[in-house]
């Protein structure tokens, strides 16, 4: 198990399968977001990201040996920035992280159809960080970065997962 799991390894749902219908990464900062983890349906994995971890890079390394498109990340912030562990992304650092973003779905479109590139989905749940004109910026370059469809929503429960 890897070291960013091994504080909430009770809590994580997980098939550990790389072709789960989704992935959510919640971070501890949440309130109840053991509740959260109970209430997620069993198609998908779910990994609590702790203060002391580095989530950028956890998040990374799990999406990197994924076949997963649909990804949640459920976590506190402010307009153009978010916590995911002990990481901050935000307008702000998206350039240091460029590269670890740039591969969370890239690997899904060597071995898909034609039909299926670019179909990968990222969705923010929890946090202001689409609103005003750095969230909306926030947002257009994070969907550069990833590639990926990016939606945003205040409230976690909205969520076709819980």
């Amino acid at each position: 198990m890897s070291s960013f799991s091994r504080k909430f390894s009770r809590f994580i749902k997980s098939s550990d399968s790389p072709d789960s219908r989704a992935i959510v990464f919640i971070d501890s900062r949440i309130n109840r977001w053991d509740d959260l983890v109970q209430q997620a349906i069993p198609e998908v994995r779910v990994i609590v990201l702790g203060l002391m971890d580095d989530g950028i890079s956890a998040i990374t390394q799990i999406l990197n040996t994924s076949f997963c498109r649909e990804v949640y990340l459920v976590s506190s912030g402010s307009p153009g920035c978010i916590y995911l562990g002990g990481s901050e992304l935000s307008w702000n650092t998206l350039i240091q992280y460029e590269s670890k973003l740039q591969s969370w779905f890239w690997h899904l479109d060597l071995h898909a159809p034609s039909s299926q590139l670019s179909d990968s989905q990222l969705y923010l749940s929890g946090s202001n960080v689409a609103m005003g004109d750095v969230g909306e910026e926030f947002l257009a370059k994070l969907n550069s970065m990833t590639g990926a469809a990016i939606a945003a929503s205040t409230d976690v429960y909205s969520s076709k997962i819980f």
